[in-house]
């Protein structure tokens, strides 16, 4: 039981790293700042920076948000496919 818990939480260490990787990616591409980001998406800049650092676990609804701010869907935000 401990080897699936733990396996689990890897998995889900690794999707912030592909979440957290894609947001920035788009984020810069865009030519958006942080702060410009967070207006965006009603949300406060350290947060967007937490994100961008795999520091937080968001919910579905924040990265809903997010995907249609930087104006991309939220399976490209969580694709590992670069």
């Amino acid at each position: 039981m401990r080897e699936r818990v733990q396996a689990l939480d890897d998995e889900i260490e690794q999707m912030k790293v592909v979440l957290s990787t894609n947001i920035k990616r788009s984020r810069k591409a865009k030519r958006v700042s942080q702060q410009a980001l967070a207006d965006m998406c009603g949300l406060h800049r350290t947060y967007i920076s937490d994100l961008e650092n795999a520091k937080c676990n968001p919910t579905l609804s924040v990265m809903m948000v997010v995907a249609k701010s930087l104006n991309v869907t939220l399976k490209d935000l969580l694709s590992d496919k670069a």
